[in-house]
């Protein structure tokens, strides 16, 4: 699936990554996420999410940054969206803070 994701499927799928860095998927950035796909969609990505290694998972969402995200100002609402769900759940922990730091420096 990985190769036609379309923009909403590639945010959703690097909120996923984003979500799972501080080990505490809340209800709060899950349903965050599925308001960016229908609950198919949702289903599939969160599964192949999972079925993958955090190295992995970094190097699909690298690939797809010059697609949708190829300059500062595309970069930054990303970064944006993912700060929105870091934020969600009302804990901003060190290390979702850490993560936003390393992909702005990534991306």
């Amino acid at each position: 699936m990985n190769n036609t994701w379309n923009q909403n499927e590639f945010v959703a799928f690097a909120l996923l990554y984003a979500a799972h860095i501080d080990i505490d998927f809340t209800e709060e950035e899950k349903e965050q996420i599925k308001s960016l796909v229908d609950e198919d969609t949702y289903d599939e990505l969160y599964n192949l999410f999972i079925g993958m290694s955090d190295y992995k998972a970094l190097e699909t969402i690298l690939s797809y940054k010059g697609l949708y995200y190829p300059t500062q100002d595309r970069k930054a609402e990303l970064l944006s969206k993912m700060k929105q769900l870091f934020e969600a759940d009302g804990d901003f922990s060190i290390m979702e803070k850490e993560l936003l730091q390393f992909l702005e420096k990534l991306m």
